[in-house]
């Protein structure tokens, strides 16, 4: 009798393990505008910094379902409540949904750059400097910094779809175009357009848009346990120089 409820508790203990390792994590992912930080192709695979983290941190622990949307849709998709335990990236600077609930520790710090064609003698020191020119904003995208500027029409805004309509326009329009975006999403993107920086001026932007940590950004009813367990695993990552290393592949 002693051995049947030994084999059946083992069987219980086998089964709750089971059930709690095969629940599925639902990762949102922003289409084409989030290199390095996520990149898709067209046969469905996924890489760039968070993707990295994400398979590191679920490994041979959850099935993760990817859920690839442009950026407006997904945002969406997640105030909406999204699938169960979702997953994406954030920062408490966003705001919304992408704000509410983040992980113990910050997986990347961002800057800010303006880029600029080489052919311009545009040099950034104070505000004043940039009132004249077309600030091309990626579509979809919240600057809450400059927002104030916009809406009172110092700032002329244009918004492009992608990085490579960004990088047209400064082309053809080298003295009064600016490209205001992250830093190293602008140098990935040259980088992958096979367009030399030398061709261009990247200046810092820090004074108006500073710094910033971001996150991974988590379902505001995620399970508890499912949360720390996520929180310990990304923990791991950084100290033994994993989270480092995914960073440096692409950066």
């Amino acid at each position: 009798m002693k051995r049947f409820i030994s084999i059946m508790l083992t069987l219980q203990l086998c089964i709750a393990s089971f059930t709690a390792n095969s629940e599925s994590i639902n990762y949102y992912v922003i289409a084409k505008q989030a290199m390095p930080f996520q990149i898709t192709t067209d046969d469905n695979q996924h890489s760039g910094i968070v993707s990295d983290i994400i398979a590191n941190v679920f490994i041979d622990k959850y099935t993760v379902n990817y859920h690839v949307y442009p950026f407006n849709r997904m945002i969406s998709e997640l105030e909406a409540g999204g699938e169960k335990n979702w997953i994406t990236y954030g920062s408490p600077n966003w705001g919304s949904v992408q704000a509410e609930n983040l992980s113990d520790k910050p997986i990347y710090t961002v800057s800010h750059s303006i880029l600029t064609n080489a052919k311009s003698d545009f040099s950034y020191k104070e505000l004043s400097d940039i009132k004249d020119k077309v600030f091309v904003l990626l579509y979809g995208f919240d600057y809450p910094t400059l927002q104030p500027y916009i809406d009172n029409g110092e700032i002329k805004e244009l918004r492009v779809k992608d990085y490579a309509a960004a990088f047209r326009i400064l082309d053809k329009m080298p003295q009064d175009a600016i490209f205001i975006e992250m830093t190293s999403r602008i140098k990935y993107n040259l980088k992958i357009q096979s367009k030399s920086l030398s061709n261009y001026h990247l200046q810092d932007f820090s004074a108006l848009i500073p710094s910033y940590p971001i996150y991974l950004a988590f379902d505001p009813k995620m399970d508890s346990e499912l949360q720390k367990f996520i929180n310990q695993q990304l923990s791991t990552l950084s100290d033994t120089g994993t989270l480092t290393e995914i960073i440096n592949n692409y950066i």
